[in-house]
């Protein structure tokens, strides 16, 4: 499935339009025509269809059976450099542009990781501790989550078959109504999202959403060490993410069985 099938006709008219350059000819022009296109993803596809063509991509990678195994001992060996940082963050990683020594598919841990640093810090925020290093996690979601050889990231609904598989108890929503609900219920929370509602170029992250005294706070946000929160409602602490620019697409919830 394309960009076109995705978006649909109008936005399908605007690329064509671009492309034969009759949305103007001075560079302002195509670039407010452009700016028009990735507002549309997040304005006007629903977020159920694009959890599922992430997913339709993720087995179509599956299915090319690349073999990453030599990645596990370089990232293993480079992970211990990040063990003193982690540990001062009281065990979650909140930095992820510093893992450009870790490799994940066809890219970087720093560029496409934000998924599995997710499950990581929600594995931690229930259990106080990790059931399995970083680098088995990332050779998991080598061989079953990725989406374009990693250059896109994990599909949402791999870290949900990823913590069934090792006995959490999840479930998953793209309803936005239904998010507070879920802080409620469960221990810990995954959130993918929107970086800006409005421009679908700025890029989709992942977060892991923690509860400390009853209040929410969201770990990895900015990937430079900075946290969110605590905030009393998750909607309020999305609503405080990207300067209130942030759109929920799925919400994982998690916990122990």
């Amino acid at each position: 499935m394309g960009l076109e099938d995705l978006i649909g006709a109008k936005a399908g008219s605007l690329l064509k339009d671009i492309t034969a350059g009759k949305a103007g000819s001075a560079a302002s022009d195509r670039a407010e025509a452009f700016k028009k296109i990735c507002a549309l993803i997040p304005n006007k596809v629903d977020n159920a269809t694009v959890v599922n063509v992430l997913d339709l991509m993720r087995k179509q990678q599956k299915a090319v059976k690349k073999d990453y195994s030599v990645h596990m001992k370089k990232n293993e060996e480079a992970f211990q450099k990040h063990a003193p940082v982690i540990t001062k963050n009281k065990g979650f990683v909140e930095d992820q542009n510093s893992y450009t020594d870790m490799a994940y598919g066809d890219a970087t841990m720093q560029y496409s990781g934000c998924e599995i640093f997710a499950t990581y810090n929600a594995i931690h925020s229930i259990l106080g501790k990790q059931s399995m290093s970083l680098a088995k996690m990332i050779s998991e979601y080598e061989k079953d989550g990725m989406v374009l050889s990693g250059k896109f990231g994990t599909a949402p609904k791999a870290i949900k078959d990823f913590l069934d598989k090792h006995g959490f108890k999840t479930e998953m929503t793209t309803n936005e109504a239904d998010f507070d609900s879920y802080g409620k219920k469960f221990q810990s929370l995954i959130l993918t999202m929107y970086n800006d509602k409005d421009d679908i170029s700025k890029e989709v992250h992942t977060v892991n959403i923690s509860k400390e005294g009853g209040k929410y706070i969201a770990h990895n946000v900015y990937c430079n060490g900075k946290v969110v929160g605590p905030n009393a409602t998750v909607k309020e602490l999305i609503a405080n993410m990207n300067g209130g620019k942030a759109k929920g697409i799925s919400l994982i919830g998690v916990s122990k069985q």
